[in-house]
């Protein structure tokens, strides 16, 4: 039953005093349910607000990271040493050197 069936039957129950109690047991369940799941919504809300918020503040410490040529080469020269991407997991050179990019970008 949702809100309105049970409002009618609220409605319709006045006049028969023995169906009104169970169905204002009933309302005041549903409402309570209705509250509590008003609550959590609120409640997801708030933390998907507040991650979206951490990612765009990481986000914009990225963009202004700004690595040398000489750090940039270095890490090439990293991800290119023998078998080096895949020892560590990566299935090619490139993805590895993207990898120790980004990783160092975040420091």
């Amino acid at each position: 039953m949702n809100a309105n069936e049970l409002a009618d039957k609220l409605l319709g129950s006045l006049t028969m005093e023995y169906d009104c109690d169970k169905y204002m047991e009933q309302a005041a369940t549903m409402l309570r349910q209705q509250q509590s799941e008003i609550a959590e919504l609120k409640h997801m809300n708030r933390n998907w607000q507040i991650s979206e918020n951490i990612l765009l503040l990481e986000l914009e410490k990225l963009q202004h990271c700004e690595l040398t040529d000489e750090e940039i080469n270095k890490l090439w020269a990293e991800s290119h040493e023998d078998g080096i991407a895949m020892q560590q997991g990566f299935t090619t050179q490139q993805h590895y050197f993207a990898h120790l990019i980004l990783r160092k970008a975040q420091e």
